[in-house]
């Protein structure tokens, strides 16, 4: 079973979600802030994917996803980061980006990246929700993916 799906079932209520930017405030600590976030009781998080244009995020995102590209973060960069998380690292981990990118990275790949890597869902704020309910979702089931709306 998902990991999302196991702390709704254990955790009915005061579930503490976290976001941050990955790449920010430095290009190579994502690793180490999930760790960190784990370790102080947080139950789920959200790592953002940086993008020259979010248009769903409000000014402190989107000046983070600013710095984080500025410092080189790519999404190939992100995945590497993640290599290896599953071995101290039990919470759901969910990854928020948007179509562009991810189209680019090619969506089955960053499906397979992603199951690689042991995220658990993700949240792509501009897909359109025909599309994702005929074309992405399937895919992203087939490795046990949540594509969360």
């Amino acid at each position: 079973m998902n990991r999302i799906n196991q702390l709704f079932e254990q955790k009915k209520h005061d579930i503490l979600s976290i976001y941050f930017c990955a790449g920010c405030p430095t290009p190579d600590n994502t690793a180490d802030v999930i760790r960190t976030l784990e370790a102080q009781g947080v139950d789920m998080i959200e790592i953002g994917i940086p993008f020259s244009d979010p248009m769903a995020d409000g000014p402190v995102i989107q000046d983070a996803a600013t710095r984080a590209l500025r410092g080189g973060m790519t999404l190939r960069r992100l995945f590497a980061q993640l290599e290896g998380i599953r071995r101290n690292v039990r919470i759901p981990l969910i990854l928020m980006g948007y179509l562009n990118p991810i189209m680019q990275y090619g969506f089955e790949n960053f499906c397979q990246s992603c199951q690689a890597c042991g995220i658990d869902g993700m949240i792509i704020p501009d897909l359109p929700f025909k599309d994702d309910m005929e074309e992405y979702r399937p895919i992203a089931e087939r490795y046990d993916l949540r594509i969360i709306m």
